[in-house]
């Protein structure tokens, strides 16, 4: 009895260490996935200046343009117009009835949410701003099809990296809006990145927002 007691003994000892090793894989995996749901009040002294920001990477690009349209042979921006790939002057942005990065674009870069109601999930993340607009998430790392506001297709992939949630979304044109999403250490602030890319226009742009934990308003 006492040998077999002994066998049963040593060969619980691989099996309990196999067993904590995928409890601590468990447990790390949680760790990463950071906790992001809340009313979230933007602070401005904290964050970048998104409408200098973009009017910068439309100055940038703007002269990237000009100068190419002045090179041999043409060349620079698109047919039909002038600027940066034909686009005129549309409030804040740049329309451009031919391609490229519409008004529509630049100016929801340029804005800065008053706050932002944040939902997670095991299986998905929605994200409201203060004009009542919703994204929603699939933290899969798959690509998700979706339309924007003009109907026209965007495509979306979202997984967490260290701690942080980022989304890729490809929009109409090959722009790429990245978007990360991580909380800090004590839970009572969001970091907001997005990074815009336009790589047919040369235009590559950051902005950081910088969000406090709040209570959200009463129904």
């Amino acid at each position: 009895m006492a040998k077999v007691f002994s066998f049963t003994a040593k060969a619980a000892v691989p099996i309990a260490a196999c067993f904590l090793a995928v409890l601590l894989v468990v447990v790390a995996r949680a760790q990463d996935k950071a906790q992001l749901t809340g009313h979230w009040d933007f602070i401005k002294d904290q964050s970048d200046d998104a409408e200098q920001k973009v009017h910068d990477a439309q100055a940038n690009s703007q002269r990237a343009a000009n100068n190419g349209s002045r090179s041999p042979g043409g060349g620079g921006g698109y047919p039909g117009g002038s600027g940066i790939g034909g686009m005129e002057r549309a409030g804040m942005g740049m329309g451009n009835p031919g391609g490229g990065v519409s008004s529509q674009e630049w100016d929801r870069l340029a804005e800065n949410p008053k706050f932002l109601r944040v939902d997670q999930r095991s299986d998905q993340i929605v994200v409201i701003d203060d004009a009542d607009r919703a994204q929603t998430f699939y933290p899969d790392g798959k690509k998700h099809d979706d339309k924007d506001a003009s109907g026209r297709k965007i495509s979306t992939k979202a997984s967490w990296k260290g701690g942080a949630f980022i989304a890729e979304t490809k929009l109409p044109h090959s722009e790429i809006l990245t978007e990360t999403f991580r909380a800090s250490e004590d839970g009572k602030q969001l970091y907001v990145i997005t990074r815009f890319e336009a790589s047919s226009l040369n235009v590559s742009v950051s902005i950081r927002r910088v969000y406090d934990l709040g209570k959200a308003p009463a129904q």
